[in-house]
């Protein structure tokens, strides 16, 4: 059945580690593909994804804070997804031989005005991770912001009761099955062109997973999400970088990206701050200092830093930056400048005209 469903050649591409994580940053540093905080994030997002097309979010259950992220980029204020699937919301299924009440899914909870007791209900009962680190609130926080801002919801996984069925097939088939699943559900409830937003745990996302069932003429973005696991579990216990802001860079893979969020282990210490402009200022500059002094890349350019301030021309806007072992993003306003104040907390100093 997997084999008849597949539409794309499985692939199998390099599994993350710290140091490929390490070494695709500071590569897309240097190469100025480093994309930094959460609307130039959409909106390199919304520029990649023409429809058709799906954007996958590989996260780990363990991290809230992963569901808040797919919410800010999935919802209105980000690249504009038609539709959202989630993998926490079971889909109605269509499978022989058994019975309609063990397959009914969440149709009902997520429907055009979304019963959010119902959601709540439903997640209590079947999302485990959800209720381990106490996070089911953030389920129909999702469901109300998409709604809102008019994105289409659909359901993803099996039901449990056909997970249970199907356990004897094995794990490797069972996830090829929920993820068939989730494809098939999407079929008849998706309308013309569609932006597809899809969250699912972070092995969901890979080449050999639920890519191979999506339309071949389709654009796939895939998206491995890392920041906010309790103790930093996995690659993030052992990173050798802090972020002040989510940083989205490409990774070894086709149209494949790894998205670090500034949480937990993670987050870097950062104070910003805006003033006004005063006579006399540098314009379209980003003033830096650092103690001690490290290599600073922005733009694709590398320059040393200290304590002595270093006034760098720069355009007006959003700017990814690596900075030794911090990565962020600094903005500068148009007829205005920034400073950058690295060692210890980062600090980011807007400085704007007056309106």
């Amino acid at each position: 059945m997997l084999a008849a469903h597949t539409r794309r050649p499985p692939r199998t591409e390099p599994t993350l580690t710290r140091e490929s994580l390490e070494a695709s940053l500071l590569s897309a540093a240097r190469k100025n593909q480093l994309v930094s905080g959460y609307d130039t994030i959409a909106a390199f997002l919304r520029a990649r994804a023409t429809r058709p097309s799906f954007v996958l979010f590989g996260t780990y259950h363990d991290a809230p804070g992963q569901v808040v992220a797919f919410r800010r980029l999935a919802g209105v204020l980000g690249f504009g997804a038609t539709d959202a699937v989630i993998e926490q919301f079971h889909a109605r299924g269509r499978w022989s031989n058994v019975p309609a009440p063990e397959q009914a899914g969440d149709a009902a909870a997520l429907d055009v005005v979304p019963r959010l007791d119902g959601v709540i209900a439903s997640q209590r009962a079947h999302n485990h991770t959800a209720w381990k680190y106490d996070y089911l609130e953030e389920l129909p926080a999702l469901v109300a912001t998409l709604r809102a801002g008019g994105v289409r919801l659909h359901g993803c996984d099996l039901p449990t009761a056909l997970q249970t069925r199907l356990r004897p097939v094995g794990d490797a088939a069972l996830a090829g099955l929920r993820e068939l699943h989730c494809v098939l559900a999407l079929g008849e409830g998706a309308h013309g062109p569609a932006t597809v937003a899809m969250l699912w745990g972070a092995r969901h996302v890979a080449a050999d997973g639920v890519q191979r069932f999506l339309p071949s003429g389709a654009t796939v973005v895939s998206i491995e999400v890392f920041g906010g696991r309790p103790s930093g579990d996995g690659i993030e216990a052992r990173l050798g970088f802090r972020f002040t802001d989510p940083v989205l860079f490409p990774v070894e893979g086709r149209d494949r990206f790894a998205l670090v969020l500034p949480l937990g282990t993670l987050a870097a210490r950062v104070d910003r701050a805006r003033t006004s402009l005063r006579v006399g200022d540098p314009v379209g500059k980003l003033v830096v200092t650092s103690d001690p002094e490290v290599e600073l890349w922005v733009d694709g350019h590398a320059e040393r830093v200290g304590a002595r301030p270093r006034e760098l021309p720069i355009l007006p806007g959003p700017h990814a930056f690596v900075a030794g072992s911090v990565a962020g993003a600094v903005f500068v306003p148009e007829g205005g400048y920034s400073e950058l104040h690295l060692g210890g907390d980062t600090q980011v100093i807007e400085h704007a005209p007056t309106p």
